[in-house]
């Protein structure tokens, strides 16, 4: 992150990260997130920490004609994936505990896996549909919310990033940025409402050597335009 930057309403950037508020409207083309033809088979590695209890999506993916392609939802006790319109599975997993929680999710054919604790722990949930195979080129990429009058996420985002194969996810960990692993250490203490700048402009190093590169992810998305 740097100063130049402009921070879309309502995310507050910290050191190693950004905190998405009540006031956060962060809306993108599809497009710039993933890239175009993409199918809806990827990874997502996450690092996060819930800081208000309600039903928000994390993110939801949207064609041109406002139809859910892809989405993840937390509701208190469950992580919902959904995979299409009307279409989803779910997870016993409560993320709104005011811990920081790394994961991740893995969405393949007619699957979709939850890893935790660096890949120790999975959960599988067969897929009983048929899901759609590519994301609209000419949809929207929404974080936070599912549509524009929808409840906000609101909490601290690390790590959010979009891998196309499976490799990542049985040692997610590894892909972790280093300062996602030390939680206590960057756990942020910061007012409400009040933008402040990283401290370290090293925050987000660059993907180690030997490693898959993720997609554009959270740095490209909370740098875009925010949608009016």
């Amino acid at each position: 992150w740097s100063s130049s930057r402009t921070v879309p309403q309502g995310v507050i950037p910290f050191k190693s990260g950004v905190i998405f508020t009540q006031r956060a409207r962060v809306e993108a083309p599809v497009s710039t997130i993933i890239p175009a033809g993409s199918s809806t088979d990827l990874l997502l590695v996450l690092s996060l920490c819930s800081h208000r209890i309600n039903n928000a999506f994390l993110f939801a993916v949207k064609s041109k004609k406002k139809k859910l392609q892809l989405g993840v939802q937390f509701v208190p006790g469950k992580i919902i994936v959904y995979v299409g319109h009307k279409r989803s599975v779910y997870f016993d997993y409560n993320v709104h505990d005011g811990q920081w929680h790394n994961m991740a999710i893995d969405i393949r054919g007619q699957t979709v896996t939850l890893f935790t604790s660096c890949g120790k722990r999975r959960v599988h949930a067969d897929l009983h549909f048929k899901k759609d195979e590519a994301l609209d080129p000419h949809g929207s990429f929404l974080f936070g919310k599912m549509n524009q009058h929808s409840v906000q996420f609101e909490g601290a985002i690390c790590q959010f990033d979009i891998y196309p194969s499976a490799k990542a996810a049985h040692h997610y960990c590894k892909y972790l940025k280093k300062q996602c692993r030390q939680a206590d250490t960057y756990r942020p203490n910061l007012p409400p409402l009040i933008p402040l700048l990283p401290r370290d402009p090293g925050a987000f190093p660059s993907t180690p050597q030997h490693m898959e590169p993720s997609l554009q992810g959270l740095r490209n998305l909370t740098t875009a335009a925010p949608s009016l």
